[in-house]
């Protein structure tokens, strides 16, 4: 009897674990100093686990874990999948209506745009492991000052 209840308290945690984004916030983001699980550490905190409690609780978490990562990363595909059709296919629309020289002067628009995403996809990952915040920007003509 009392093994069941352990194992109906870890299914518990672990489909509560599943429906929150508390993973993402707790694994995906830097913070600092911070202990980056602590989130989960809280849900833990003065239940006074056995060992065996904690070695099964450890488990059933680290197995969550794994599988919330490994959902996300599909749907990201997935969605990223869905984005590219729906530009296909605005990029075919538009081909129909805008002349030949227009849809050339779009496309030159859309990657120069798309390179400018990426650059600032860069600098911002290049900023993350760095640890900087880009909290106070500067305006360029008065960063140029100094």
């Amino acid at each position: 009897m009392n093994t069941n209840k352990y194992v109906t308290f870890g299914i518990g945690l672990a489909l509560y674990f599943g429906s929150l984004s508390i993973f993402n916030n707790a694994y995906a983001h830097d913070h600092g100093e911070r202990d980056e699980r602590a989130p989960i550490r809280m849900l833990f905190k003065n239940l006074d686990l056995s060992d065996e409690q904690r070695k099964e609780v450890r488990s059933i978490m680290s197995e969550s874990i794994k599988e919330g990562r490994t959902i996300r990363a599909e749907m990201r595909e997935e969605s990223m999948e869905a984005i590219d059709d729906l530009k296909d296919g605005a990029h075919e629309r538009l081909s129909s209506v805008l002349s030949e020289e227009q849809m050339t002067q779009f496309n030159k628009n859309s990657r120069r745009m798309e390179e400018r995403k990426e650059e600032m996809r860069e600098r911002k990952m290049k900023d993350h492991k760095k640890g900087k915040k880009r909290k106070g920007k500067k305006r360029h003509k008065e960063h140029k000052k100094k």
